[in-house]
């Protein structure tokens, strides 16, 4: 869940701190921080939203863990971008997804992504998630559901495209299988890789149990 907690610069707040501090004391064994942006301000789901883009956010997030680690929880952090979720009002400039179908009824219309911004962005998820371990994290969530970008691309609903990127179930987890990939290399062997996925999408035309 989005605390709203974190200022204009993305960096943790000590209202963070307080937040998820008690949840550890209280016993939680596991908790997976909030989501945060991997590329900004392109990937921008809000003015509060947690980053991780660069290097200066890892001392305030190795703040976080420590603290937590203290009381014996393991902690994760969820990776996302927004992609056709995110507005122009906020980012500065016109959202971008799998194709040019909004994210939502009456939403923006995105910008498709080239094959190489695709390639890029996956190179950012793996830097963020190398950020995310050498802040003390324990493990790595990458958000793909909720008409987030992954998810853009994984849905049939979002994703027009007639590339490698698009068509069939196996083309359209095709950037989800490089972002995996991008992750793994940069954090090794050791460190899980959770993902959160909409298995049943709930919309006519979307993923299903039976299709996903």
């Amino acid at each position: 869940m989005g605390s709203d907690f974190a200022g204009n610069d993305g960096e943790i707040s000590d209202e963070h701190i307080k937040y998820y501090e008690p949840r550890a004391r209280g016993g939680t064994s596991l908790i997976i921080v909030e989501n945060i942006c991997v590329k900004y301000p392109e990937g921008s789901d809000g003015t509060t939203q947690l980053r991780i883009d660069k290097d200066s956010y890892i001392p305030r997030l190795f703040t976080l863990t420590e603290t937590c680690h203290r009381h014996g929880a393991c902690m994760g952090v969820q990776l996302n971008h927004a992609g056709a979720s995110a507005s122009s009002s906020r980012i500065g400039m016109q959202p971008v997804s799998a194709s040019e179908l909004p994210s939502k009824p009456g939403g923006e219309k995105p910008r498709p992504l080239t094959r190489e911004e695709l390639f890029s962005i996956a190179k950012d998820y793996g830097a963020a998630a190398k950020r995310a371990v050498n802040a003390g994290f324990d493990l790595i969530e990458l958000h793909v559901g909720h008409s987030y970008l992954i998810s853009q691309f994984l849905s049939p609903t979002m994703n027009e495209r007639t590339d490698e990127f698009g068509g069939s179930p196996e083309n359209r987890a095709h950037f989800c299988r490089m972002v995996i990939d991008e992750v793994r290399s940069a954090i090794g062997p050791n460190i899980p890789i959770f993902l959160r996925f909409s298995t049943d999408e709930l919309l006519k035309g979307g993923n299903t149990l039976r299709t996903a």
